[in-house]
């Protein structure tokens, strides 16, 4: 009962839709924020207990710091499939903005860190 011209979850294709904001307001969000959780916290925990330079963890949260970004953008143009109150829009783009402001810092912090 899939829908031929809806790319898979985590494909290129569906993450490209994802962040042009052509993905349901709810997918946007909730799988665009915490989904892709699923893969890049594993590796950034693994990059922060291993003895690497803090460069090397501090590339990793900047370019998620620029997805969050981007991702905060896609969450304002994408459009819910049921009707839905626009506080939950303002929300969604607020929580989404402060996993970036969270991620600038922990950036901040691994630059200003290293030796």
């Amino acid at each position: 009962m899939s829908d031929p011209d809806t790319p898979s979850l985590f494909t290129p294709q569906w993450l490209a839709a994802l962040l042009k904001g052509q993905r349901p307001a709810g997918e946007t969000f909730w799988v665009g924020n915490y989904g892709t959780a699923l893969f890049h916290q594993p590796i950034l925990a693994v990059m922060l207990v291993l003895p690497l330079p803090s460069i090397l963890p501090g590339s990793l949260t900047a370019l998620l710091t620029a997805y969050q970004l981007v991702l905060s953008v896609a969450v304002a143009r994408a459009q819910p499939n049921v009707e839905t109150p626009t506080g939950w829009k303002i929300a969604g783009i607020l929580v989404t903005l402060g996993n970036a402001a969270l991620f600038a810092t922990l950036t901040s912090a691994l630059w200003l860190s290293a030796p």
